[in-house]
């Protein structure tokens, strides 16, 4: 069965900046290797972010700013915009300050993979125009990649990516045999079918699928209904269980 909730992001950790766990695996007590937490700035604030993953990265939902890490590289100050990716190995802490429109961010921190050899310090701004940017082939879903193997990041713990599902949007049905698939809802409201039912999710909402359950979706609104997915660890395997029926993938634009 598949595992929803609906977390509080009101808490404030620092003047102007509320937050709250998008996903972690005490809330389940599922062996996942993944965290990830919403960071809501307002403008002109700063927030410090202690970073214990073995590989991390930041998704601006909203807004824009600029961040730095630690350890620290003299004159370093990252910008972020709207859909950028901010990616960090070797940091124990990143800072953010939010511009004149504020700063809304998820940030992911992936624990698996090779803990007895460090990583090395990488730190990178990705824009919205260097992700990939593909469209579905079966219908009309939009999708930014974030973290997978055409993302010059070198990630080894997770893959990531946005999608948008519009009006009508379906996924074929499938499932990943050896990783656990996080959903952290943007925007809108859909359908999750899992474990011989259908699960509502909506804005602010997470969801857990394990290893082997299937998981299609629906966008069964008038609306835009979109989410970031992590897969953790990276899938081996992914099962279409409908014959003829996949999900494929073009370059947009």
């Amino acid at each position: 069965m598949p595992q929803v909730c609906t977390p509080d992001f009101s808490a404030g950790c620092a003047e102007g900046v509320r937050s709250g766990p998008w996903f972690h695996p005490d809330i389940w007590g599922q062996p996942v290797p993944l965290t990830v937490k919403r960071r809501r700035l307002d403008p002109g604030a700063t927030d410090r972010i202690a970073l214990r993953g073995r590989e991390n990265f930041a998704y601006v939902i909203a807004g824009s700013g600029a961040a730095a890490a630690s350890p620290a590289t003299q004159g370093e100050r990252l910008a972020l915009g709207t859909e950028s990716v901010l990616w960090l190995t070797g940091c124990d802490q990143m800072s953010a300050h939010a511009g004149p429109d504020g700063l809304d961010l998820l940030v992911a921190e992936a624990t698996g993979r090779d803990p007895d050899v460090p990583p090395f310090p990488v730190r990178m701004v990705l824009t919205a125009a260097e992700l990939p940017h593909l469209v579905s082939t079966r219908d009309t879903r939009d999708r930014l990649d974030l973290v997978t193997d055409d993302v010059p990041v070198g990630a080894r713990a997770v893959r990531a990516d946005r999608i948008i599902y519009h009006p009508g949007d379906t996924a074929a049905p499938h499932y990943h045999t050896d990783c656990h698939h996080v959903f952290c809802v943007l925007a809108g409201s859909g359908l999750l079918y899992a474990g011989g039912a259908a699960h509502r999710l909506d804005a602010g909402d997470s969801a857990l699928v394990g290893p082997g359950e299937e998981h299609p979706f629906e966008n069964d609104t008038s609306e835009e209904f979109s989410f970031v997915e992590f897969w953790a660890p990276p899938p081996a395997e992914t099962v279409w269980t409908v014959a003829g029926d996949r999900c494929t993938w073009a370059p947009a634009g």
